[in-house]
């Protein structure tokens, strides 16, 4: 057989490559292969959960009380779950509590970590010797310890300092920013092996009151969660859907400096005109960019729509393709002004209108209610003269619409 090329330069990162069995009719599978198919699987899973989940809590574990007795504290936990710093699920099934010895502080940090117990002892069989003991366990279950430490918990990581890619002034361009962000982040955090971390997880800081009373500190060192994918596709969702501010973040501002003279009243006039102009330019940028894509869209759904009419109305396929083919036609010129593009609308409302003609019979009533509906918000806006940014919007809503239009199966075609 010849020799891999591959070689190690004997610098070991903090990963093992995984190891699995190979299965072959005849084979005598060993306790030993039966260990490797399970630490096969359990690695894998361990590695996955370390580098992309992280370590923290997942549910639950709030300590529910902890209780001085003669022999120590008994610490009283929640039922959750956690991931320790090798990716390992710490699973507490019920409210359990534990003993402890009794702390010399009056503050403590705790800790769940995770352990192995073997059950069920059953007898070995006479295997020629090969083992000695007559009897062992026939189950392992993972289990959870709590410790505690009588030091403050160590600083915890910072969440990362990404650098985020500024916008053009062509406008944002989603798959460019996300890639720069992602090659900035990897450069940053994930270029090299993360240092090893302690397998506990903290579950909070405490101190002993005067009476005796065991109670969260006044100052509590911040718990590690894991943020699972609930949570970060909540706070997408709920970033994309306010319009207003969806970040949400309040900013402190200091009070400016009044200026004494002419001569800085000025220039702070000059300000405030640059400034005036930049807004007024990375307005004018996005309204651009806004246009273009309800223009790309729109070509995009209609296209799709005559499609799907083609064997229903022969008219109303060949109207949905026309307002594709106009919807691609002169885009530039089109989205150069504000007027030119509602002109441009009001010239595709026509062709909407008679679309929606020769939807009926060939689509379901509700979906064509929803398109109608849509196209008269439209031309309800164009009418009274709405600013661009919520023609577009509706514009959007008309797309929705014309893609979520039913089409009925075995109808003659009208036409």
């Amino acid at each position: 057989m010849a020799q891999d090329s591959d070689h190690s330069t004997g610098e070991r990162g903090d990963l093992s490559q995984f190891r699995k069995n190979r299965f072959f009719s005849g084979k005598l599978m060993t306790p030993r292969d039966m260990e490797a198919e399970q630490e096969y699987h359990a690695e894998r899973l361990h590695a996955l959960s370390r580098f992309v989940v992280g370590s923290g809590i997942v549910h639950g574990l709030e300590i529910r009380s902890i209780d001085e007795t003669d022999d120590g504290l008994e610490v009283t936990i929640e039922p959750g779950l956690a991931l320790d710093g090798r990716g390992r699920p710490i699973v507490v099934e019920q409210v359990t509590t534990k003993s402890l010895p009794r702390p010399s502080a009056n503050e403590l940090s705790l800790y769940i970590e995770y352990e192995e117990v073997s059950l069920e002892t059953v007898p070995v069989p006479n295997t020629d010797d090969a083992i000695d003991a007559e009897s062992t366990s026939n189950r392992t279950v993972e289990v959870f310890e709590l410790t505690y430490r009588e030091t403050a918990e160590d600083e915890r990581p910072q969440l990362p300092d990404v650098e985020i890619p500024s916008v053009g002034s062509d406008g944002p361009d989603a798959e460019t920013i996300s890639r720069q962000l992602l090659e900035r982040y990897h450069d940053q955090y994930r270029s090299s092996m993360p240092p090893k971390t302690e397998t506990p997880v903290f579950l909070g800081s405490f101190e002993r009151t005067p009476d005796g009373v065991w109670t969260e500190s006044t100052e509590p060192a911040p718990r590690e969660f894991a943020y699972d994918h609930d949570l970060l596709f909540a706070t997408i969702i709920d970033h994309v859907t306010d319009t207003d501010n969806p970040h949400r973040t309040p900013v402190e501002r200091e009070p400016p400096d009044i200026p004494d003279g002419i001569g800085e009243i000025t220039d702070r006039l000059d300000a405030l005109e640059t400034e005036l102009g930049r807004v007024k330019r990375d307005q004018t940028a996005l309204t651009q960019y806004v246009m273009r894509k309800t223009l790309k869209d729109r070509a995009r759904f209609f296209d799709e729509l005559a499609d799907r009419l083609a064997q229903q109305t022969r008219e109303g396929s060949r109207l949905a393709r026309e307002i594709a083919t106009v919807s691609r036609t002169n885009g530039e010129e089109i989205c150069d002004s504000e007027g030119a593009y509602r002109r441009h609308l009001q010239e595709i409302l026509e062709h909407l209108i008679d679309l929606g003609d020769h939807l009926e019979g060939a689509t379901t009533e509700a979906s064509l209610e929803r398109y109608l509906k849509s196209v008269s918000d439209l031309q309800s806006a164009l009418e009274n003269d709405d600013p661009v940014l919520e023609l577009a919007e509706i514009q959007d809503r008309v797309c929705e619409a014309a893609d979520s239009l039913d089409v009925l199966v075995d109808v003659v075609p009208n036409e």
